[in-house]
């Protein structure tokens, strides 16, 4: 689990969601033929897994996914009903899907599963064929032998002959933290849930409440000589501040969420005011609040069109004053000093006072003896004036 790509590693969640829904859908389409809600829903289902899969390399995978979506094109188009047949070799093909899941997971390959028998059962039912049914077999734990008696030496077991297939990599050891209490694998569906933001929201009021409960509790015991209550008091106080944390983290959110969308705008603005713009941006797994993210999302997007359309100059001119023809726009963000920095910095022409100051004038919102009288750090602060723009055409 260790070596998984995060992307894998979410396919592998989403997936594994999606064939437990994708099971109760099939048997309800079963008894309910017409339905086109759930035909849609199982067809959107395999569908995403086929992409994604595609997407991955995972190609026997996108194969059997694939062959499955033939298969429900023709019931989505009228052209076969849903019967025990067909949903039995649907059925089976979202069992080798979770066999391939499950390689994936363990190896981070496809492993040797075989999925040919899947696949061919499917096509027999195109064919008009009904194949032979598959009885799902629960696999047997492995028991560890019970050690013989002190007295006597256990016997030597019996020696296995190798297969002629060549030999598999070994897994990779499961991580400590990968395993339940019992001891037993977690795979990625059973290591991470997904949890309504209002019920995070609300945890959060209420550890808020219990901070605030846990100070008038500390200040009383501060002024009382009862050691009992001091001692509860400082419990309280350690088990209120690891909750507290523990609540802030799962609102923690890198900051490459809201960057994600800013390679999009950046070339879409420098098509539409005809700039050539490089973007890079450093430091996108810094986490902060998901509330602080919400509220920096539309000034950093602020931000980022005016570096483009504001700071960043033309092709022409950069070339003409000896820069490169395509403007650097970068974002970094950071953890300093307890807090998070998050930077945006363009190497356009920068903000010109005299020019803020010119425009400060024409507007009417300072007079020519204000702004001779101010320093070029007060001519900046004029840009936060509510409808200033230096911009000759917005």
């Amino acid at each position: 689990m260790e070596d998984i790509d995060e992307i894998v590693r979410e396919f592998l969640v989403e997936s594994h969601e999606n064939l437990d829904q994708l099971d109760r859908d099939l048997v309800a389409l079963e008894e309910h033929p017409g339905s086109r809600e759930l035909l849609s829903s199982v067809f959107r289902t395999i569908h995403t897994i086929k992409g994604t899969s595609g997407f991955l390399a995972f190609g026997r995978l996108e194969q059997l996914t694939h062959v499955g979506e033939n298969l429900l094109v023709e019931l989505r188009d009228g052209k076969r009903s849903m019967d025990q047949p067909t949903t039995d070799v649907l059925l089976r093909m979202v069992d080798t899907v979770r066999e391939l899941l499950g390689a994936i997971e363990l190896t981070g390959g496809e492993g040797d599963v075989d999925v040919e028998a899947a696949r061919a059962a499917i096509v027999a039912v195109q064919e008009g064929v009904v194949p032979e049914p598959v009885a799902v077999v629960e696999p047997v734990p492995v028991v560890e032998p019970v050690p013989a008696p002190a007295e006597a030496p256990a016997p030597a077991p019996a020696a296995v002959l190798p297969s002629p297939r060549a030999p598999e990599p070994p897994a990779p050891a499961p991580a400590a933290s990968n395993l339940d209490d019992t001891g037993t694998l977690r795979g990625a569906a059973d290591s991470s849930i997904r949890v309504d933001v209002e019920l995070l929201d609300s945890l959060m009021r209420q550890v808020g409440e219990l901070v605030l409960a846990r100070n008038r509790i500390s200040r009383l015991a501060s002024s009382a000589q009862d050691v009992d209550l001091a001692r509860s008091a400082q419990q309280l106080n350690l088990i209120a501040s690891e909750l507290q944390e523990g609540v802030m983290r799962t609102r923690m959110q890198p900051i490459e969420h809201v960057w994600s969308k800013m390679p999009r705008v950046v070339r879409d603005l420098a098509a539409l005011c005809g700039r050539e713009v490089r973007l890079e941006m450093v430091g996108g797994d810094t986490e902060l609040d998901r509330g602080l993210l919400e509220a920096v999302k539309d000034p950093l997007t602020h931000l980022v069109r005016n570096a483009v359309d504001h700071g960043i100059e033309s092709p022409a001119d950069r070339v003409g004053a000896g820069k490169a023809a395509a403007g650097l726009l970068e974002l970094r963000a950071s953890h300093a000093g307890g807090q998070v920095s998050v930077e945006v910095r363009d190497d356009g022409r920068g903000i010109d006072p005299e020019v803020v100051a010119a425009k400060a004038v024409a507007k009417g919102l300072r007079t020519a003896d204000q702004v001779a009288a101010m320093s070029a750090n007060e001519l900046l602060q004029l840009l936060f004036l509510p409808g200033f723009s230096t911009a000759e055409k917005v």
